[in-house]
């Protein structure tokens, strides 16, 4: 059930479409008889969890095929791992439908089961893909951390939070160092395990929200970010020992400035004092003209380039180049900044190329950001993650989930 392109948009015109409708899902040969518009297109609502492009997102196919008789049409999709070392065995997690697996690209999954009803954050040990996962939910009144060493046969407790309603939101193995895996909460609290899950330490100062993601800087490998979802954004320069608020750390340079400005005036060197002063004036100009978006909801870390970061916003998407000090807001499509920016991801080999998902559409750039192609998906949800497949980026898979 393909889902096809709708047209190339460049954000500096705008296109009107007159006397045609919107291309939608391809209807498939035992589909169900729904409304249909010229062109052999179908306007029924597309079911299905898990999507899959093999043309870039020219066009989208679902895979949400368990057996010959059942599909996780309902399953809200949570995230995507890939085994490093087999290209076609993929996991993905899902909220309450366990972990679901596939072993030839995602023509069938089988479901593994896990202890809690509810999957909050997954990852794939690369140290022992075949075998080993760990995943977080709650069992009885209590937030824990789960880990299989048999493929999902069996799991065991590895953390416990200590107070009740508190959930382990966000899960990250290192992808240099795979001994390495952060943790984080909906209270704000951060642990890092550093042999592979076996004890764990809390980490860093105090930090404001919910932690939602934990990435990591292409090539720096202490440089970490951390996503308090729709509040903050923290930069760690060492590895989660410090967590900085670069626009704290901002108002800090101008005040340093502002300082040496009034320690020239009393010291009588009044030219070099206004030279200061404008500096500091400059500075915090810069600072609010390109400050930390507000209302992020999802980052990216460039796969090739240091220091460069994405961020997705409920009204757009922007670009930092210095590890998440300046940001520049990218000009996407008008009406896709209505819509919360829930995934991004940039094509491993080549950082030129950009997709997000927002709403029911996705987004593909391979011009860095300039012009945008735009593929609308006839589906029931939003659109929760988009991810390239690390050994061919022309196949990227897709997931829904609801939000309500």
């Amino acid at each position: 059930m393909p889902m096809k392109k709708l047209l190339v948009l460049v954000p500096m015109a705008a296109v009107f479409l007159s006397g045609c409708s919107l291309p939608t899902a391809q209807k498939p040969k035992d589909a169900p008889a729904g409304p249909e518009v010229p062109g052999g297109f179908s306007a029924k609502i597309e079911k299905g969890s898990l999507w899959k492009t093999s043309d870039s997102g020219q066009t989208f196919e679902v895979k949400s095929q368990v057996n010959e008789t059942t599909r996780i049409e309902q399953a809200d999709i949570l995230s995507i791992a890939y085994h490093p070392k087999k290209p076609a065995t993929i996991y993905v997690s899902t909220v309450d439908h366990g972990i679901l697996k596939t072993e030839d690209g995602g023509e069938r999954w089988e479901q593994i089961p896990f202890p809690p009803k509810r999957i909050y954050s997954f990852i794939l040990d690369r140290n022992d893909p075949d075998n080993r996962m760990f995943a977080s939910g709650v069992l009885g009144e209590w937030s824990k951390i789960f880990r299989t060493e048999d493929g999902g046969k069996n799991w065991s407790e590895v953390y416990t939070e200590p107070g009740q309603k508190t959930v382990i939101t966000a899960l990250s193995q290192h992808f240099r160092d795979m001994n390495i895996i952060f943790a984080g909460t909906s209270a704000g609290t951060i642990i890092k395990s550093v042999d592979g899950g076996e004890t764990w330490k809390n980490i860093g100062n105090k930090v404001d929200g919910a932690a939602t993601d934990i990435v990591f800087d292409s090539t720096r490998p202490l440089v970490t970010y951390l996503l308090m979802t729709g509040r903050k954004l923290y930069y760690s320069p060492d590895g989660g020992k410090s967590w900085l608020d670069w626009e704290e750390e901002k108002k800090k340079e101008v005040q340093v400035l502002q300082d040496r400005a009034s320690q020239l005036t009393k010291d009588g060197n009044k030219d070099r004092s206004d030279a200061v002063r404008k500096q500091a004036q400059d500075l915090s100009k810069r600072n609010q003209e390109n400050r930390v978006p507000s209302g992020i909801i999802s980052i990216a870390a460039d796969p090739t380039r240091s220091g460069t970061i994405y961020a997705g916003t409920s009204r757009g998407l922007y670009r930092s180049p210095d590890y998440g000090k300046y940001w520049y807001e990218l000009n996407i499509i008008e009406s896709a900044k209505k819509f919360p920016i829930r995934s991004i991801a940039i094509d491993p080999k080549n950082s030129q190329e950009i997709v997000f998902v927002a709403g029911k559409a996705f987004y593909r750039s391979v011009n860095g950001g300039d012009t945008w192609a735009v593929t609308g998906l006839n589906v029931d949800r939003d659109a929760s993650f988009v991810s390239y497949d690390p050994f061919d980026s022309k196949y990227l898979f897709l997931g829904l989930r609801n939000f309500k």
